[in-house]
C-alpha cells in the first residue's frame, strides 16, 4: 500500500469507492446501512448533514464484498467474515496490504454452519489444507480469494486518484511515464476484449 495512506484512516469519499470498487452507489449506500450490518465503516458517527468517508481498509472490504457477491455468496454472509468472532479477515487485509510482496490467500470454506476461513501465507499452508484429513473426509466446499490482490487492486486505486488530484507541474516525469504506459496496456487490453 502506498506509504502516504493510512489504511485505517478514513478518508475516501463515496465517489473515490465507486471509481475503485465499480459498486453501485445504490448498492453501497445499502451495504453500509447500520440497519443492515453489513458493513461497518471506520468512521463513527456518521449522520446527516455529514459526508461518510471510508478508509482504505474499508475500501477492501467493499472489494472483497462485491467479488464474493458475484459469485454467489449472500453479501450478509461475508460480513460475518469480518465480524464474528474468532475471525479475521479483516485483520488478514491489513497485514496483506502492509505486505505485497508476498502472497496472502483466504479460503472461505462453506459448511452446514455457514462460512468459516482460513489464511493460507504459504505454500505448506496450502498444501496441509488441501490434503489433510479433514478436508478429504468432509469434503467441504470452499471459494479460494488472494487478500493480497484485493490489497494491490485497492492501493491502485487510491494511487490513481491521487495521481488524478496532483496538479501536473507536480507530477514527475517518471509518474507520468508510468501512468502513460499503463493507460496504453489497459487501451489494448480493451481492444481484445480480455478480462
Amino acid at each position: 500500500m502506498s506509504n502516504r495512506v493510512d489504511i485505517e484512516i478514513p478518508e475516501f469519499t463515496q465517489a473515490d469507492v465507486i471509481r475503485i470498487t465499480g459498486v453501485s452507489a445504490k448498492t453501497l449506500q445499502n451495504w453500509t446501512d447500520p440497519n443492515r450490518g453489513i458493513l461497518r465503516l471506520s468512521q463513527d458517527g456518521v449522520g446527516k448533514g455529514r459526508r461518510r468517508l471510508y478508509s482504505a481498509l474499508d475500501i477492501m472490504a467493499v472489494t472483497m464484498i462485491a467479488h464474493l457477491s458475484a459469485l454467489g455468496v449472500s453479501p450478509n454472509l461475508v460480513s460475518q467474515l469480518f465480524y464474528k468472532p474468532g475471525a479475521k479477515v479483516g485483520d488478514w487485509l491489513r497485514v496483506a496490504a502492509e505486505n505485497l510482496d508476498k502472497e496472502y490467500i483466504g479460503r472461505i470454506v462453506f459448511d452446514a454452519d455457514g462460512l468459516f476461513a482460513n489464511l493460507i501465507s504459504s505454500p505448506e499452508d496450502n498444501e496441509r489444507f488441501a490434503y489433510g484429513d479433514d478436508w478429504a473426509r468432509d469434503r467441504m466446499a470452499f471459494i479460494q480469494v488472494s487478500l493480497t490482490r484485493i490489497a494491490s487492486y485497492v492501493a491502485h486505486g487510491i494511487n490513481d486518484i491521487q495521481f488524478d488530484e496532483t496538479p501536473d507541474d507536480q507530477k514527475s516525469e517518471t509518474d507520468k511515464a508510468i501512468r502513460a504506459a499503463r493507460d496504453e496496456l489497459l487501451k489494448n487490453r480493451k481492444k481484445a476484449k480480455l478480462p
